[in-house]
């Protein structure tokens, strides 16, 4: 082969989003190549840490492949696990990142994502309780079977689970640590439209989780034996249907009166729930 050819084929090798060590087996991949995994749970990086992350890569290199598998767009890559290490990648400057590719299902994917961040605790409690509901609305687990699959006990996934009862404002108060999951326990024991505001009389006064515990009891008014009662009979209600539906189900009842509300975020899973209620 002539040097030309050979100069020619780097050229165009170079232009190419990927190369391999034919020694380790490990590829390099342009990071502009390797999109987000659509089944990542994680949400929020701190951004404190990731610079962190960053420096140490700049100062000892990538220590661990990411995990990618190819995508249906050519060229394209997308994560599987290792988002973080990614993006301090970007931030350190580097534009190839080591990776190991594997053929994967999407069921898989979506596992990966979920224990790879669950093991190092690096999701938030929110995050947690949504992967666990993705894994039940993607492939129809139950909550049995996502303890079972996780290592977990099946309680330990249904208090996370109702974690996603909470008030959108009381679930962004956990996510930045102004409460605590044990503070959200209490809170789950309100009335939903008073949730907001027993979780601000939680932080101006610094409660501590028994003491929240014991106002829960008696908030809104409520005598303490109705509202446990009463707030017990709903929970268990919703956790029925949640765990029949696979979708997140709010109760509401007054005086033996009330509505059932089905939260669902799209087509697929409003066609499985009229599936579901027609079902004989």
């Amino acid at each position: 082969m002539s040097s030309k050819l050979g100069r020619g084929l780097d050229s165009l090798l170079s232009k190419l989003p990927e190369s391999t060590n034919s020694e380790t087996g490990i590829t390099t991949v342009k990071t502009d190549f390797i999109k987000p995994n659509k089944y990542q749970p994680r949400k929020y990086f701190d951004p404190d840490k990731l610079l962190e992350l960053a420096e140490s890569i700049k100062e000892n290199g990538i220590i661990q492949p990411i995990i990618v598998t190819k995508s249906d767009e050519d060229n394209i890559y997308e994560l599987v696990a290792g988002e973080r290490r990614l993006e301090a990648s970007k931030l350190a400057g580097y534009e190839k990142v080591p990776v190991i590719i594997r053929s994967i299902s999407p069921k898989e994917m979506l596992l990966f994502a979920i224990i790879e961040n669950v093991q190092r605790e690096n999701l938030n409690s929110i995050e947690e309780a949504k992967a666990y509901h993705q894994l039940m609305i993607e492939f129809d687990m139950s909550q049995a079977k996502v303890a079972e699959m996780m290592g977990k006990d099946r309680s330990t996934i249904t208090n996370t689970l109702r974690l996603l009862n909470l008030n959108e404002a009381v679930q962004e108060m956990l996510i930045i640590k102004l409460v605590s999951s044990g503070h959200c326990r209490a809170i789950l024991q309100v009335e939903d439209e008073l949730q907001l505001s027993f979780a601000q009389k939680i932080v101006e006064e610094k409660l501590s989780v028994r003491k929240a515990e014991e106002l829960a009891k008696t908030w809104g008014g409520a005598t303490p034996k109705r509202a446990t009662v009463k707030t017990n009979r709903k929970k268990g209600i919703e956790s029925r249907l949640t765990e029949k539906f696979k979708l997140k189900i709010k109760v509401e009842e007054r005086s033996g009166k009330g509505k059932v509300t089905f939260h669902f975020k799209n087509q697929e899973e409003l066609d499985a729930l009229i599936s579901k209620l027609e079902e004989k």
